[in-house]
C-alpha cells in the first residue's frame, strides 16, 4: 500500500477582517495622495505606486497589533520556540497598483520572519496575490502540468482569490509577486514584513 508523506510544505494563511477596512482605507487614501504629489509621474510608472510607512499611525493601532499578534502564533504553530520571543513589524507600507502595472516575484530578507498583505481595494479584473513554487530543483527539472486549474504537487504557481479586508500571511522566504493588474480601477494593499526579537526603537508595532 502506497503512503504519502508530505514534507517541507509551503503554507499561505488567509483570514478575512472587513472590520479593519475603513481605518485602512482612511491610512491608504492619505498617504498614497501624498505619494503622488511627492512623485506626480509614479502614477504612469511600470511600478506601483509606494507610500512610505504607515505602522506608526494611531487609528492602525489594533490593525498591527493584530497583524503582529498572528505572525507570532504562525510561527508558534509551525513549531518555531518563539515562547521568549515578541514579534514586531519592521516595515509596512500601502501600493496603489495601477493599470498594467505589477510586482515581480521576489522575497524579503533584513530578518524577516511572517510577511504579509491586506487587501484594501480589489477590482475584479485587479491584481492577485501570486504565490511561488519555492524549491529550485523542481523548478528546474519541471514537467508540464496535466492541469494549470488545478493546485497539485505538479504546481508551480498559485493564484489567491481576493476580497477587499482579506489578509494573506507567509514565511518570508516564500517566492510571491502581484500580477499585472489587467484593468482600469487600480488595485490598494497593504504589504507588512515582520521580525522576531527584541523591539528595536524604530519598530512599527508592539512586541507581542
Amino acid at each position: 500500500m502506497l503512503q504519502e508523506h508530505v514534507f517541507f510544505p509551503s503554507a499561505v494563511y488567509i483570514e478575512d477582517r472587513p472590520d479593519f477596512l475603513p481605518f485602512a482605507q482612511v491610512t491608504a487614501d492619505t498617504y498614497l495622495k501624498e505619494a503622488l504629489d511627492q512623485k506626480p509621474a509614479a502614477g504612469n510608472s511600470l511600478y506601483p505606486l509606494q507610500t512610505n510607512g504607515i505602522g506608526h499611525e494611531p487609528v492602525l493601532k489594533d490593525f498591527s497589533q493584530y497583524i503582529a499578534q498572528t505572525a507570532w502564533t504562525i510561527l508558534n504553530q509551525q513549531g518555531f520556540d518563539v515562547k521568549n520571543l515578541g514579534t514586531y513589524i519592521r516595515e509596512m507600507w500601502c501600493q496603489q497598483v495601477n493599470q498594467y502595472q505589477g510586482h515581480d516575484e521576489h522575497i524579503h530578507h533584513h530578518g524577516d520572519q511572517i510577511s504579509g498583505i491586506y487587501l484594501v481595494q480589489c477590482p475584479e479584473t485587479g491584481s492577485r496575490l501570486a504565490i511561488h513554487d519555492p524549491r529550485p530543483g523542481k523548478r528546474q527539472i519541471n514537467l508540464a502540468e496535466a492541469n494549470t486549474e488545478q493546485i497539485t504537487p505538479a504546481s508551480s504557481l498559485a493564484i489567491m482569490l481576493p476580497a477587499p479586508g482579506r489578509f494573506y500571511f507567509f514565511n518570508s522566504w516564500l517566492p510571491h509577486s502581484i500580477t499585472r493588474n489587467t484593468g482600469t480601477d487600480p488595485t490598494v494593499l497593504i504589504h507588512f514584513n515582520i521580525t522576531v526579537g527584541a523591539l528595536p526603537q524604530q519598530a512599527e508595532a508592539i512586541v507581542v
